[in-house]
């Protein structure tokens, strides 16, 4: 895992299901899990490929240091993708 994610922060496994949105305009929405979480940011599991720098806002009832995340990095998962974000 990048240095920001692992280093910043203690990690809390959650595995939470979530969606989320690139934009207002389109309103399309995508699924993810949010498999851990730290003060800092969290990982994503997704079949969306993402791009690093990519921001995306997150429709969720779980609290959240922030509704938006950047993407650090991303990588090839099992079933999909796994990215890490940093909140916003």
């Amino acid at each position: 895992m990048s240095s920001f994610y692992s280093s910043r922060h203690e990690r809390t496994d959650i595995h939470c299901r979530i969606e989320y949105f690139f934009d207002l305009v389109s309103n399309e929405t995508f699924e993810g899990i949010i498999d851990d979480i730290s003060e800092s940011g969290f990982s994503l599991f997704t079949d969306q490929p993402l791009d690093v720098g990519q921001e995306i806002t997150i429709k969720t009832a779980l609290y959240l240091p922030s509704q938006s995340g950047i993407v650090r990095w991303i990588k090839p998962g099992d079933d999909g993708y796994i990215a890490g974000l940093e909140f916003r």
